[in-house]
């Protein structure tokens, strides 16, 4: 057979997440993404991974072609490949779906035969889902909504189910003169936010709250005034056990954010282009038969906001095949 670059692959796939994974696990994966040059010294010291078991790792990197090697005397040195970004995206699809929700693969017959039970006894990583997401989001899903709103330069941005924060800071970076609130559920990522505020500066700009979204229906103090309301794939989680609870908090955004536009950024449950097909198939099934949630099609995502009182509706394809972009105004 001859010996012919055949470009991404599912064995090439499949290498460079062994790898990547490892370095995620190791922690380093954000050292090797914004330092400019990398020798296993630094990298050990930054981690507290051995400095001998950090030179294998980095050489292996190099000889997968992760990582280019600039020197090897005195130490050996390295820099990123110019795809490393484009490869922790895709590698965040493969891992998103064999690591962060093996749980749910892995005992599919328990899932089919009592959901309710199984949920209970195998939820997966919410670490490794965030951290998956973000691989893939930061190409595929991020860039749109947030060139969106630094193109509408908001005064003031709420952020629904903002995690560690990652999202307004960026957004206020670019923004100057603009505040936030984010609001999440989870007390840890609420701290972590906190901190990285304050890391970025940014602590008088940014308010963080811990709570569920749906206080909003009954304490819509935080959204009031806001010019951007943003809520990324958070929504459906309310679907379909809380979907009157949805109704009312469209309609809280409606009604408090009087100046502003509320960007949606979720998953539709069927695509029609062949490149989105089978991750958005794969994609819904396991929120509607493993997780007990509802993705909503553009159409009906389109009537819902309608009925709570916003008059316009755009709607965007993203890069992540069936992530959609819903903007509505009054």
């Amino acid at each position: 057979m001859q010996n012919v670059d055949r470009g991404i692959t599912g064995s090439s796939l499949a290498g460079s997440a062994i790898l990547l994974e490892i370095g995620a696990e190791y922690g380093i994966i954000e050292t090797l993404q914004n330092s400019p040059v990398l020798d296993a010294a630094t990298v050990s010291r930054s981690s507290g991974i051995k400095e001998p078991v950090i030179a294998a790792y980095l050489d292996s990197l190099s000889k997968a072609g992760i990582i280019e090697e600039l020197d090897k005397k005195p130490t050996a040195t390295y820099r990123t490949s110019n795809h490393f970004d484009e490869l922790i995206n895709e590698v965040g699809y493969l891992s998103w779906a064999l690591r962060a929700c093996a749980p749910l693969i892995n005992n599919a017959k328990e899932f089919s035969e009592n959901n309710e039970e199984a949920q209970l006894k195998y939820p997966r990583s919410g670490g490794l889902v965030a951290r998956t997401s973000k691989w893939m989001g930061e190409k595929s899903f991020y860039p749109q909504p947030e060139n969106a709103i630094v193109a509408m330069a908001p005064k003031k941005i709420v952020d629904l189910g903002s995690g560690s924060g990652g999202f307004l800071i960026r957004m206020l970076r670019k923004i100057p003169g603009s505040t936030g609130i984010g609001i999440d559920l989870s007390p840890s990522a609420t701290e972590q936010a906190v901190h990285a505020a304050s890391e970025a500066g940014m602590s008088d700009r940014l308010q963080f709250v811990t709570a569920p979204i749906q206080i909003l229906v009954t304490a819509p103090s935080l959204i009031r005034d806001g010019d951007i309301i943003h809520a990324g794939f958070v929504m459906h989680d309310l679907l379909p056990a809380e979907e009157e609870t949805l109704d009312a908090l469209l309609r809280a955004c409606c009604a408090n954010a009087i100046k502003g536009t509320l960007i949606i950024v979720d998953a539709i449950p069927v695509a029609q282009s062949n490149w989105e097909k089978p991750f958005a198939a794969a994609f819904n099934h396991l929120h509607n038969h493993f997780m007990s949630r509802k993705l909503l099609s553009e159409k009906e995502w389109t009537e819902k906001l309608t009925r709570a009182g916003f008059s316009n509706v755009r709607i965007e394809i993203l890069d992540h095949p069936g992530g959609r972009m819903l903007m509505a105004s009054r």
